[in-house]
Parts: structure tokens; sequence; C-alpha cells
């Protein structure tokens, strides 16, 4: 759990600096795209558990596609 709050940090840290190009998007633009066969619900489920990349913004859980292709291709 403190590994989870520490990345983040790091996220919300990284995405205020200027020159650093992350694309951190929420995850319900992301469901959107043909190559995610997963919903919305199971991708915040995989977000909460650790399991891809994210990290919450206020109400919503924000990743990058990347972080859910690589899990897909992981299991």
């Amino acid at each position: 759990m403190m590994i989870q709050a520490i990345e983040r940090s790091l996220n919300l840290y990284l995405n205020a600096v200027p020159q650093y190009e992350a694309d951190f998007e929420s995850i319900s633009s992301i469901v959107e795209d043909p190559q995610v066969p997963y919903s919305q619900e199971y991708d915040s489920l995989l977000a909460k558990q650790g399991k891809i990349n994210a990290y919450k913004e206020g109400r919503n859980w924000v990743t990058t596609k990347q972080a859910v292709l690589d899990y897909i291709r992981r299991n």
C-alpha cells in the first residue's frame, strides 16, 4: 500500500512538471479504444489492485493505454 501511495504521488508530481510528457488519461476514455477489450469497471479494478500503472485524480482513475495493453500481454 505504501508503494502505491508513493507511486501515485510521483505520478502527480511528474504530471505537474511542464517538460514531462505522459499520456495518462481517464480510464473511461481508454476503454473507448477498440484495442482495449476490457470494460471501465474491470480496468478500474485492475487499477485499484495495483495490476496496472494508474493513480486516482479526484474520483477518477487515470492510466495509460500502454499500461492496459501491457497487462493484456502479460495475462
